[in-house]
């Protein structure tokens, strides 16, 4: 027999308002928990290498958000390998920096929701400077040291890089037609240094230089001899940029 004190009639608007109620609030905190996966990347990861293909250990890789500019960094392990977990997505500037090498940049970078990335760098061999002060004879003593086992002024070195170092020293005789007429200044060459230590393909990069004084630094410069830059034990050739300098002292 029917109870005639229940309600048979479906729920009130009242009832219908409180569960909805209580269903989104039993739902929201699911919805929080995914709207970050949704901008979070996968895995970033990769392989710093040099031109032999040997992994570069102890290199520093820094990615710079886009719009964010938030900085992320880590190293390099031993055999070149590293790892960025879980990023926000976007794009980014990636770079890798390692002393002795140039400096490696990739302007676009993007990383997608859930996605794993990967990247293999092969870093180039940074180029060398050396530096020599020239003046005419009777004069002050040269500011470089012109030794035979002076160095060269300024070199980056480091990693498995053993730089270039100058093992002789011809130091380039000042022009008496130049020093005669007053005319001073620096004679930039460009040259790179054999696998046995010998400067090749010798050329002036400042082609407004006094000639004589340009033909001194040539003449000089393709005497030197250097101990050549060693790679992973391997001797390679490396860019140059030789700059002989020729002062007039008061």
């Amino acid at each position: 027999m029917l109870t005639p004190s229940v309600n048979r009639r479906g729920l009130s608007l009242q009832s219908r308002f409180v569960t909805a109620l209580l269903a989104t609030a039993l739902l929201l905190p699911l919805a929080v928990l995914r709207l970050p996966a949704q901008n979070v990347s996968g895995k970033f990861s990769g392989t710093i290498k040099d031109v032999s293909g040997a992994g570069v250990s102890n290199a520093t890789v820094v990615l710079t958000g886009k719009k964010t500019k938030a900085v992320e960094m880590t190293t390099s392990d031993g055999s070149g390998g590293f790892a960025f977990k879980s990023l926000p997505t976007g794009e980014y500037e990636m770079k890798v920096l390692k002393r002795g090498f140039d400096e490696y940049r990739a302007p676009l970078l993007l990383l997608q929701p859930g996605r794993d990335e990967s990247q293999v760098v092969t870093l180039a061999i940074a180029a060398i400077t050396d530096e020599v002060d020239v003046v005419p004879e009777g004069t002050v003593k040269p500011l470089t040291p012109t030794g035979t086992s002076g160095k060269p002024a300024r070199l980056r070195v480091g990693g498995e890089i053993e730089a270039a170092k100058r093992t002789n020293l011809i130091h380039p005789v000042y022009p008496e037609s130049a020093r005669a007429a007053g005319i001073q200044g620096t004679v930039i060459l460009h040259a790179v240094i054999g696998m046995e230590g010998t400067p090749l393909s010798l050329r002036v990069m400042n082609h407004d230089i006094d000639p004589d004084l340009a033909r001194a630094a040539v003449e000089a410069v393709n005497q030197w001899r250097y101990q050549p830059t060693l790679l992973n034990g391997n001797p390679i050739e490396i860019d140059t940029t030789i700059m002989v300098n020729f002062k007039l002292q008061p």
